[in-house]
């Protein structure tokens, strides 16, 4: 994630979108929704720490194409520089938190099961993993 920010800063918006948008249904399928959820909010609000702008209000997601829209909205009313930080601490901290609580072999496995679709511009290679 943070070389395909690095690799393809001008896209930082689509790119950050596009990874939570494969990350969160592999997730999803194996805590659930009700663990999903709580998850990316709790990390929103430890990134807003050194990123006050990412901040977004409490909210009940209607469908999957809302998910990520608050986030999407607050990238890009930065510059792509700041979008990219603020993205890639989040994303971070999502997986700092994740790798708590299914353990980091679990995070990694699903890191690279995400990865290996290839309906993104990110290649795999820029993914951690």
């Amino acid at each position: 994630m943070d070389e395909a920010l690095v690799r393809h800063p001008q896209a930082v918006v689509q790119n950050t979108i596009r990874l939570w948008r494969r990350l969160a249904p592999e997730l999803i399928s194996m805590i659930g929704e009700r663990s999903f959820n709580p998850l990316y909010a709790r990390s929103v609000r430890l990134a807003c720490m050194q990123y006050p702008w990412l901040a977004q209000e409490a909210t009940t997601f209607a469908g999957s194409n809302e998910r990520f829209a608050a986030l999407e909205e607050r990238l890009q009313a930065q510059d792509i520089m700041r979008a990219g930080l603020g993205s890639m601490a989040l994303f971070n901290i999502f997986l700092n938190e994740l790798a708590s609580l299914i353990g980091e072999g679990l995070t990694t496995h699903l890191l690279r099961l995400t990865s290996s679709q290839q309906t993104s511009a990110i290649p795999p290679e820029d993914f951690p993993g």
